[in-house]
């Protein structure tokens, strides 16, 4: 090889067919005072001669102090030679080493620390392929290291294998977050004025729920609040609500007592590695569920490796918000390369694995030199534990003396036989192969004997979704909107901590908008369309859900009734709503003590109830209801 030119912190070298350096390897220009070493990032040939692009990255003196490339120009007669990899994987940062994979045409093993984990780690693939592989290797090696590691599968990556499935091995608690989601999914197709009567509704309901000990209704109680309100308001969107409650309730998606939902913390305490089916639901629904195992994760008192796969539809801001930066459930996102949040992962993420993408995204255009070049298999490992060195590895099993059937609980060890590793229970004793982990605890030994010793799961007396994150959170460009009042309803739950001014934001014409915390637009439903019916086209089948043909209220549990009473509903005032109202018109310049001055463009009716629509100078448009705002006629 023959060095050519140095431009920057490039270098461009002539090599002959015998010489043929490999992409990504290292290459030193050594001379008496100081030397460097580079990287081949580009390879090129045409007629007359064959070209290669390296890459300064270290300079080095003869003292072997090694430090980052300074912007010095090497001379033109330094002695080029390769070197050799396993020199420069020495002075990488690491303690506890994790086996990432064989480097790309060669034989060495990239390793980094296991801290690599916890800060935000992620991994871009296309392939559910190299997604299993990877998340595999790095999961068995946690286990040797008697770490906890949990999986959450959305993509069928381990059907082979044991799983906490979701609907079948817990559900989940019909708490404020799951009241939200209800609102956002089921009604974003209903018309501004009853989506108002309903997110009343739902608001009280919400505060009923936080005063109760799991902040959690059973969901046949849920079933019984809108039943109860459909035949007080005849509106038929309340008709179909029912409906798709009681699908909900039919499919296990919500639980009917707090043992179906404490069951996943539970299970997961059972194991080192648990693998959480996620696949049998919409992915709308997917969203939900991940937050609430977050949440569960989170009140173990011990650390916990979390995989879990995202897309556009199962994932929005907040979601990320609550991943990033936790302080013991550290999680590794693996996504795609044109996953829509892929910019704020990769500003938050310290270390990144990149495979190569169906289309190039110009936010990996700093890695393109290496990405176009990738063969199937082969990812790019970069970040602070590699020095900031882009390492070309080739992600293959690297077949861990661990296997699924190993992964089973915490009453267990391992103990090295020869070259095998047998599994013995805690006093000695083998394992035999033949039986299953249910066959040893029901045959080898008393059931009083084997069970795993669990921390009691503490159940703070807030909302489980509201976690704190720390003081570093993502910086997202959309704005937050938020809606800060809801529209009081004939439902009033009793002895509410205080009184709610109904306010819903509203366009030009006068319908709600319904934006997430985080600007997001409408994820898919977790049904598929065919089972949404049509408003226009309500049938007298589904009227008669309301008459309680589809449900028994009876058939519910003695115990959820005990531990959860019902919700208590009392009637609105009317004919003290009625002569409030009557005060006002259409034209009416009034005086709010929070929104000013304003005036009342349209008086809306519906059932037994009115809302002004009134245009304020400071804040524009309000939907407030007479009966419960503080603003008055001027």
């Amino acid at each position: 090889m023959k060095l050519l030119e140095v431009k920057n912190n490039l270098i461009k070298l002539a090599y002959e067919y015998g010489e043929a350096p490999v992409l990504g390897r290292f290459l030193i220009l050594g001379s008496e005072d100081r030397s460097y070493v580079a990287q081949f990032v580009n390879l090129k040939s045409d007629s007359s001669q064959n070209y290669a692009i390296g890459k300064l990255l270290f300079t080095f003196t003869p003292d072997g102090v090694v430090d980052d490339y300074d912007g010095s120009v090497p001379s033109m007669e330094s002695e080029l030679s390769l070197l050799d990899v396993s020199e420069l994987l020495d002075i990488l940062p690491v303690e506890t080493a994790i086996k990432i994979g064989n480097l790309a045409q060669q034989d060495n093993i990239l390793s980094v620390d296991i801290s690599v984990f916890e800060h935000n780690l992620t991994v871009f693939s296309e392939q559910v392929v190299d997604k299993t592989c990877f998340i595999s290797n790095c999961v068995r090696q946690l286990f040797q290291l008697k770490e906890k590691s949990v999986i959450i599968d959305t993509e069928k990556m381990f059907d082979a294998y044991p799983k906490i499935k979701f609907s079948k091995d817990f559900k989940l608690p019909l708490n404020p977050q799951a009241i939200d989601f209800l609102f956002d999914y089921e009604l974003s197709e209903v018309y501004a004025n009853t989506k108002a009567i309903i997110q009343d509704i739902f608001y009280n309901v919400q505060e009923y729920i936080k005063t109760l000990e799991y902040q959690f209704l059973p969901i046949d109680s849920f079933v019984d609040v809108v039943s109860a309100q459909y035949k007080e308001t005849q509106m038929p969107e309340l008709a179909l609500l029912k409906n798709k409650l009681l699908k909900y309730r039919d499919e296990n998606i919500f639980a009917n007592s707090k043992e179906e939902f404490l069951s996943l913390g539970e299970l997961v305490e059972e194991k080192n590695c648990s693998i959480i089916d996620l696949n049998n639901i919409g992915e709308a629904l997917q969203n939900l569920v991940i937050k609430f195992i977050h949440s569960e994760l989170n009140k173990s008192d011990k650390y916990i490796y979390l995989f879990v796969s995202l897309n556009d539809y199962n994932s929005d801001k907040k979601l990320l918000k609550q991943l990033i930066n936790h302080n013991h459930i550290f999680t590794t996102v693996i996504v795609s390369s044109n996953y829509k949040y892929s910019r704020e992962l990769k500003s938050y993420a310290q270390n990144l694995i990149l495979f190569a993408p169906a289309v190039l995204e110009k936010d990996f255009m700093p890695y393109a030199a290496f990405l176009n070049k990738l063969n199937s298999g082969e990812c790019i490992v970069y970040g602070n534990l590699t020095q900031n060195i882009p390492f070309i590895v080739s992600m293959s099993d690297l077949e861990l003396p661990l296997t699924k059937d190993d992964i089973l609980g915490e009453k267990y060890r391992f103990v090295p036989v020869k070259q095998d590793l047998q599994l013995v229970h805690q006093d000695g004793t083998p394992v035999m192969e033949a039986q299953s982990f249910e066959e040893e605890i029901t045959e080898d030994e008393p059931e009083e004997q084997v069970e795993i010793e669990q921390e009691q799961v503490e159940i703070e007396p807030e909302n489980d979704y509201e976690e704190e994150i720390q003081e570093e959170e993502l910086n997202f460009d959309e704005e937050e909107a938020q809606v800060e009042e809801a529209v009081e309803d004939d439902l009033l739950i009793a002895e509410p901590e205080e009184v709610f001014e109904g306010d819903v934001s509203i366009n030009e014409e006068d319908e709600i908008v319904s934006v997430d915390e985080f600007g997001n637009e409408d994820l898919q439903n977790s049904f598929a369309a065919e089972d949404v019916v049509d408003l226009e086209n309500l049938t007298e089948s589904d009227l008669d859900l309301l008459d309680g043909e589809n449900f028994d209220s009876n058939a519910q549990e003695e115990d959820v009734e005990e531990q959860t009473p019902v919700v208590p509903v009392y009637p609105a005032d009317e004919q003290a709503e009625d002569e409030i109202v009557s005060d006002f018109a259409k034209g009416d310049t009034v005086s709010h003590p929070r929104y000013g001055r304003g005036v009342v463009e349209k008086i809306i009716k519906y059932g037994n109830k009115t809302l002004c629509s009134i245009s304020f100078d400071n804040v524009g448009r309000r939907l407030l209801d007479p009966s419960i705002s503080e603003f008055e006629k001027i």
